[in-house]
């Protein structure tokens, strides 16, 4: 089997979200902390990503993690994460959830490629 190279992501749903004014202020990072998104969502809204690749380095898993952003405060709280796995090459449209022990919950769609 050969090696998976990289992660698509394909889009994002907010299924349900926190703040009290209806939107999520949403950070979407790597696990180590590169932020390569950041949006506003409300309950039903879903985000494509614009030819978003993440790279599997020695095959690791990549963790995608989401964090809302207080914007009265600035203060940062983590939702949750995935974690994307090679072995799921070629298994086609993945989707994981996202912040199910949470107040937001979004589902992320990928392929691994």
């Amino acid at each position: 089997m050969a090696d998976a190279a990289f992660a698509k992501l394909l889009f994002m749903e907010a299924k349900r979200v926190q703040d009290p004014d209806g939107s999520d202020e949403i950070l979407v990072s790597r696990g180590d902390g590169v932020t390569f998104e950041q949006l506003r969502m409300r309950e039903g809204d879903v985000f494509e990503f614009d030819e978003r690749f993440v790279p599997f380095v020695n095959q690791a898993p990549i963790d995608i993690v989401l964090h809302e952003v207080n914007e009265a405060t600035d203060q940062v709280k983590f939702i949750g994460g995935a974690k994307i796995i090679p072995s799921e090459l070629g298994l086609g449209e993945r989707t994981q959830a996202i912040g199910a022990l949470s107040l937001s919950l979004y589902e992320l769609t990928y392929k691994v490629l």
